[in-house]
């Protein structure tokens, strides 16, 4: 392999998806016995404990519940970041980043959209990505 060619490590595995049209949304599950829908996916329902799962499709907007400007990570991470709670309409709050945002911006139950950002690179210099959301700018979504 070139060692020039950089790869990408997706931290977030199956749990993010891409359509054809780059739009991203979030994969959870759905427990067939109770109907709870949890992010990220599982294998048993935190509710019933049942083992009957399927993947759910999660929306791709939702509302900021809280968020926090880091300072401190693990090496490698891309310093600071926003961490933040966003509310889904399924009723399940993802912890996520926030990109492409100016801290002093945010405001609570204001409406951001899932997006794949690098946050950061491995110690050979790879970048790794994972699902974050950004703000939904007026006249977008």
């Amino acid at each position: 392999m070139n060692e020039n060619v950089h790869q990408r490590l997706n931290l977030a595995g199956d749990a993010v998806q891409r359509d054809d049209d780059g739009k991203v949304w979030l994969v959870g599950s759905k427990c067939s016995a109770c109907g709870k829908i949890t992010f990220p996916p599982t294998e048993v329902c935190p509710e019933c404990m049942s083992e009957k799962i399927l993947p759910f499709k999660l929306s791709s907007h939702g509302t900021l519940y809280s968020w926090s400007l880091v300072h401190a990570a693990p090496k490698g991470w891309d310093l600071p970041f926003i961490a933040a709670y966003v509310d889904l309409s399924e009723e399940v709050r993802v912890f996520a980043h926030i990109v492409d945002a100016d801290p002093s911006t945010l405001k609570m139950d204001m409406v951001v959209e899932a997006c794949v950002a690098s946050l950061g690179k491995d110690e050979a210099g790879d970048p790794f990505e994972s699902y974050a959301f950004t703000p939904v700018k007026l006249g977008e979504s």
